[in-house]
This record gives C-alpha cells, sequence and structure tokens, in this order.
C-alpha cells in the first residue's frame, strides 16, 4: 500500500496539483514511548497556510523565504495534527528537520509520552481548514502491524489500541 500511496503522490505532484493530499507516517514504539512522524505537504498549499493564517509572505525554499516561516509551521501541524495516548495525555511533536524537495515538504518529527502507549486517539485535520477537498492519508507502523486511514474535512479521528 505505502508505494501505491508513494506512487500517487507523485503522479499527483507533476500532473494534477491542485489535488490537495497529505501523507503522515506515523511509527509508534510503544514501550520506549515514542511516536515518529514524517509529513509530506504540498509546498504551494503550505504556501496558503503562511499567506492566509499568519500574513507571513515569501516562497518557501528559496531566498524570499521569511525567517518564521518554518517555526510557523510546525506550529501549524502540531495545531492540525494531535495524537492523545491512553486517553489522557497529549503529545507535543518537535521537528528534528523540515526538508523541503521539489514541489512538496517533508516534516520529520518526534513526541515522547510519560506513559506506555496503549491506545491513540489521532486528529488530523492538516490543511482542511483552507482545502475543501483535503485528503489525508495516515499510515501507522505500529512495530507488528502497518494500517492505513484516509481522512478528510468530516472524517478527521482515528482511535487505534494496540
Amino acid at each position: 500500500m505505502l508505494i501505491f500511496v508513494t506512487l500517487w503522490l507523485n503522479f499527483c505532484s507533476i500532473f494534477l496539483h491542485p489535488v490537495y493530499v497529505s501523507v503522515t507516517n506515523m511509527d509508534i514504539d510503544a514501550q520506549n514511548r515514542c511516536i515518529s512522524l514524517s509529513v509530506r505537504m504540498f509546498t504551494d498549499d503550505l504556501e496558503t497556510v503562511l499567506h492566509n493564517k499568519y500574513h507571513v509572505h515569501g516562497w518557501i525554499g528559496t531566498p524570499s523565504e521569511h525567517k518564521d516561516s518554518r517555526r510557523l509551521l510546525v506550529e501549524y501541524v502540531n495545531e492540525r495534527f494531535s495524537i492523545e495516548v491512553n486517553k489522557n495525555e497529549k503529545i507535543i511533536f518537535v521537528a528534528d528537520s523540515i526538508v523541503v524537495a521539489e514541489d512538496d515538504m517533508w516534516f520529520y518529527m518526534r513526541g515522547m509520552a510519560n506513559q506506555t502507549i496503549k491506545q491513540v486517539d489521532i486528529d488530523n485535520r492538516l490543511l482542511t481548514d483552507f482545502f475543501s477537498t483535503q485528503t489525508n492519508l495516515v499510515i501507522i507502523n505500529t512495530g507488528r502491524n502497518e494500517i492505513g486511514h484516509i481522512l478528510n474535512r468530516r472524517n478527521f479521528k482515528i482511535e487505534l489500541t494496540l
């Protein structure tokens, strides 16, 4: 499934944009209490966020990029993508790195829980505040299983018991 998603996203980025899609790969290490994310979104969609939400102008990955762009985008991801562990702990993600690659951006992030992870509640509303047809693909790797979900403006939550 991961190969299909990657091929589909590459096709969309070359030929079809504006197709509004993000892909989040999530690795859950329940015993070590760590959740790692890689979030891929189109750069021009993120520029829309910067312009309309934060009133910041400049093109990402160019000399005109605003000095606060990446910090604001990490803030946006944390605002629109959240994970609660065991129904009682919200995970705060920090960016390990942000990579601009042609027409898209990758956010590599991680968060730590204070307890062994037994259940996760995921709320993914990335870009649904700007694009009514936004689709957010979430691929979750628990170490034992890989599970894919397709989310959108109306269906934006996942509950998963490990």
